[in-house]
C-alpha cells in the first residue's frame, strides 16, 4: 500500500482544511476510503442505537496537484483507514500561509499519516512542519461495512428570490 499526495493551490488547501474540520466536529472517528481517483470519509455508527451516518466523496482532482496510490492488491485497488479527523484538522491549521502540504502514508512505528507542511520563511529555504497522525488500517474482509449507503430518489424543487 502506498499513498502520497501534494496540494500547492491555496484555495484548495483552505477548501480541504474546512472540509476537514467540519468532518472533525461530525465525528471522533471516521473512516478514509482512497481510491485512485476520489478520496470518502466515512461514518456508519450504528443507527439503530442512536448514531448517526456520514458519506463525504471528494474527487482528488479538484484539492491535489499530485496524487499517487496503490491498494492493497492491483484486482483491490483501495485502503482503508480508520483515523480521528480532529487530529488532521490539527495538522491542517498550521497550513494557513503554507507554500504546500504533503500527505504521505507512512508505516514507521505504526501506520501513519504525515502531514508536512511547507511554510514560507524570510531566508530562501523553507520551513518544515511534520505532524504524524496515528491510523488504523482496515482489512479488506470489513470493506463491505464501509460501502455507500443507498438513498432513496427525492424530488425537491427551490426557488429564491432576491429584489
Amino acid at each position: 500500500m502506498r499513498f502520497r499526495a501534494k496540494i500547492v493551490d491555496v484555495a484548495c488547501l483552505n477548501h480541504f482544511s474546512r472540509i476537514i474540520n467540519t468532518i472533525a466536529k461530525l465525528a471522533k472517528t471516521c473512516i478514509l476510503r482512497l481510491t485512485v481517483c476520489k478520496l470518502y470519509f466515512i461514518l456508519s455508527d450504528k443507527v439503530a442505537n442512536g448514531g448517526a451516518s456520514m458519506w463525504c466523496e471528494l474527487s482528488q482532482g479538484n484539492f491535489f496537484d499530485e496524487f499517487q496510490m496503490e491498494g492493497v492488491a492491483a484486482e483491490h485497488n483501495e485502503i482503508y483507514l480508520e483515523l480521528v479527523p480532529e487530529n488532521l484538522s490539527r495538522a491542517l491549521k498550521t497550513s494557513q500561509s503554507a507554500k504546500a502540504v504533503k500527505i504521505k502514508l507512512t508505516n514507521k512505528h505504526c501506520p501513519c499519516l504525515r502531514v508536512a507542511v511547507e511554510l514560507p520563511s524570510l531566508s530562501s529555504s523553507s520551513r518544515i512542519v511534520t505532524h504524524d497522525i496515528p491510523v488504523g488500517v482496515i482489512p479488506r474482509r470489513m470493506w463491505n461495512d464501509f460501502r455507500e449507503p443507498s438513498v432513496p430518489d427525492f424530488d425537491v424543487s427551490l426557488c429564491f428570490y432576491i429584489p
